[in-house]
This record gives C-alpha cells, structure tokens and sequence, in this order.
C-alpha cells in the first residue's frame, strides 16, 4: 500500500525527538500526566479537606501528620494509591505548599486532582470528536456526489448554530434529571464530557473529507478497485490507514481546545460541580477572590500556569507532529 505521508514511523520519530520544542513539550506532558496517575498516592491533604484556621493562607510548605479521616476516606475510594503512599511516605503530607483558598482547601492538592478531570474530559472530548468526525468526513469524502455534498451541508448548518448555546442546554437539562441520573448511577460529568466532543467534531469532518478527496485518487486505491474490493473495504483498508498520521496531530491540536473549552465552562459554573475539582473550577473561585480589599494572587496565578503550560505543551507537540509528518521535511 503506498504511503502518501512519505515518512517511516522511525523517520518521524526521529524527527521529533530531534526537535527542543517536542522533548520539552513530551517532558512536561509526561510529568503533567503522572501526577494526575499518582494523585491518590502523593502526600497531599484531601482536595476538598476544610481547615477554617489556615483559610486563605499565603504559600508556606509545611510537613505535617495528616488527619485520619481523610486517609480513610482516600484508602475508601482509592485503596490501591493510598497503601502505596502510606509505604512511601507513612501518615505525614505536604500542606500549604501552594497556599490555601478561602475554605482553607489545599491549593496545591485541588490542583493535582483537577488535573485528572482536566485530562480525562480532554481525552475523551478529543476522542469522541475524532471518531464522529473522521467517520463523517471519509464517509462524505469517498461517497461523493449528492451524498457526500449533503452531508457536508449538514456540517455547514450545524457550524451556525452557536454551540455554546447547545452545551449551556444539555448542561441545564442534566441539572434538571440529575435525580433520574442518580438512580441508574449515569455519571453526569461523563455525559458532559461526550457532549463536548459531540459538538466539537465539525472542523475534523472537513478536512478529512479533503483528505479522502484527494486520496481516492491515487493509484493504491485504483489497484484496490480494480482487485474487487467493495466500498467499505477500500475506506477501511485502504483510505483509513492512510488519515492517522493527520488524525494523530489533529488530536493533539484538539485536547487543548477541549480543556480550554471545559475550563470554560466551569468558569461559567457550567460544568464540573463541587465538591468534584478541575482547574477551570479553580481559576473561577480564585477570581472570585480578587477584590480591591485583599488578593489572594496563588488562588488565579497557580491554576492558570497550569493550564496554560499544559495547553502550550500539547499545542506544541501538536505542532512538532505536523513538521515530523511533512515530507518536504524528511531527511
């Protein structure tokens, strides 16, 4: 099957791994992402721990033994992390490394498990836009025709209705059944996170389409028809393979905008609830406590480095991506 990419998997990798930009960006990532793994076995008080004393106390690390009941409660919900961080670092823990807000919750804590919601609604968001959006594009893209130019219609006409507005009425609608939601133990903050990506597959289905347009042109896929291969085979045998190496970079350009879009949205109260944590929900409280009497600065400054480095790396590597997967650029 010919490679319309012109690259060898070990030539991009080679490519990439070259580039400052992408090692600095795969290094904050990584790190990024093992803290939101290892957040139950960190020595970090409870993300929504309450300690009027210290409430909004400026940073000052302080290694203290921690209070009991949280330790029950996070080897109750996370048995395996929290025998792992009692045989590291026994009953002590890190509080008020990065400050404390006004409800005297660990700052530094909050931010380490709202990353794993961050991360997780950016995951999935991303991957239930990339599969909408690749299916409808190579269906529209090989099919053609009347099909193919009412299907892309159909994108046309979703691209002017204000999807904000869309996901501002699931969210109220979900508020509205959250009793319903209970009972069958349907995770509201799981259906938000689709809903994300269901709105946020539009781009993605038209360039795919440009891509299958121009592919289905080529000669590999000629010899594909010519051999007796139905539609469906050549789409997925043949064009499919052929749109990862795009479908890879489109992702990683799309997880930050989806966090962005999140972190949106909890600014608005709209989407993560407490007592559940992410650092757009972060960033919306500390805002909450600018005022011209008192600024607690760690409270907005903290959350927005983090979501600004994490969004930076991310488009960074995506950008790094691209460059490897041009052939004008191999070596």
């Amino acid at each position: 099957m010919s490679d319309p990419i012109g690259t060898t998997r070990a030539g991009v990798t080679r490519r990439l791994l070259r580039r400052r930009g992408s090692l600095l960006a795969l290094a904050l990532l990584g790190a990024v992402v093992l803290l939101a793994l290892l957040a139950p076995a960190l020595p970090l008080p409870g993300y929504s721990s309450l300690d009027a004393t210290h409430a909004m106390a400026r940073p000052a690390p302080e290694w203290r033994t921690a209070d009991e009941s949280a330790l029950a409660q996070l080897a109750e919900a996370h048995p395996a992390g929290a025998a792992l961080r009692h045989a590291l670092f026994g009953e002590r823990e890190l509080a008020g490394a990065l400050g404390r807000d006004a409800l005297g919750r660990d700052v530094l804590a909050r931010l380490v498990w709202g990353s794993r919601v961050s991360l997780m609604v950016g995951l999935i968001a991303s991957l239930v836009s990339v599969v909408i959006g690749v299916s409808w594009g190579l269906l529209a893209g090989y099919a053609g025709g009347r099909l193919g130019n009412l299907m892309m219609r159909v994108v046309d006409v979703l691209y002017s209705v204000p999807l904000l507005f869309v996901v501002i009425l699931v969210v109220a609608l979900l508020r509205e059944q959250g009793a319903a939601l209970a009972r069958f133990d349907v995770d509201r903050e799981a259906i938000l996170y689709v809903v994300i990506g269901a709105v946020s597959w539009l781009t993605m289905a038209q360039v795919v389409r440009g891509q299958v347009l121009s592919l289905r042109q080529r000669d590999f896929v000629a010899a594909a028809r010519a051999l007796g291969s139905s539609g469906s085979r050549v789409m997925l045998r043949h064009i499919l393979p052929n749109l990862w190496g795009f479908v890879v970079v489109y992702l990683t350009l799309t997880v930050p905008r989806v966090i962005l879009f999140e972190s949106f949205l909890s600014f608005l109260g709209l989407g993560v609830e407490p007592p559940g944590v992410s650092w757009g929900l972060l960033a919306s409280e500390g805002l909450e406590q600018l005022t011209a009497i008192s600024v607690a600065w760690w409270l907005v400054v903290f959350p927005g480095l983090a979501l600004a480095l994490t969004l930076g790396a991310l488009n960074m590597l995506g950008d790094s991506l691209r460059d490897a997967l041009d052939p004008r650029l191999a070596t």
